[in-house]
């Protein structure tokens, strides 16, 4: 003890040496648990709101099935009528042709395609062919689209015929498979 500074330089080092002492117990202890502490009061607080979203999502769970249940019982507006392959795909093509009509196309060709087991519906299709001006085109095809019963393209193929010396816009061969489901299978078209 008789190395140690005595009087205004010893209280300096023994205030500087609880400073220091103070400043270790607070980094080593104070601030973890006060750390650990916040990080439990967020967890915590995130739990809560995580809770309230549950129980408001498990309180539409009832409404969510009923409108399941009427959506499975009622796929008409979803679905292409007929009892069987061939009367389906009669009514896709007449439908397909009733749209062609109306967005001014001229078809060249429309074939009734074999039908597909999908699931528990048969895909029906029809192959169209017609020769027209592109914005006849696009007119057809976005009537297809928004169709109902709903409808699907695919296969679409475009042609475009030479430009003249003029240069007047001359139609294109356009060629596409428009693709309808009915519920059922293929044993239904058997009995």
């Amino acid at each position: 003890m008789a190395g140690l500074p005595t009087g205004r330089n010893g209280h300096i080092l023994a205030a500087a040496l609880a400073v220091f002492a103070v400043l270790a117990v607070w980094l080593g202890l104070v601030a973890p648990v006060l750390d650990w502490y916040g990080a439990r009061a967020a967890r915590l607080t995130e739990l809560r709101q995580r809770a309230v979203r549950e129980a408001a999502l498990i309180e539409t769970l009832p409404a969510l099935k009923q409108t399941a249940a009427q959506a499975a019982h009622t796929p008409a507006r979803a679905t292409v009528t007929g009892s069987t392959d061939a009367i389906a795909g009669a009514a896709l093509q007449e439908q397909v042709q009733q749209l062609a009509t109306a967005a001014t196309a001229q078809l060249t060709s429309i074939e009734t395609l074999p039908a597909d087991q999908v699931g528990q519906y048969r895909r029906i299709g029809v192959r169209v062919e017609l020769n027209a001006l592109l914005p006849v085109v696009v007119k057809l095809l976005k009537s297809v689209e928004e169709a109902q019963p709903s409808m699907l393209v695919d296969d679409l193929h475009l042609t475009a015929t030479p430009v003249g010396l003029n240069s007047v816009p001359l139609p294109l061969d356009a060629s596409f498979t428009v693709y309808g489901f009915r519920v059922g299978s293929a044993k239904d078209d058997a009995q």
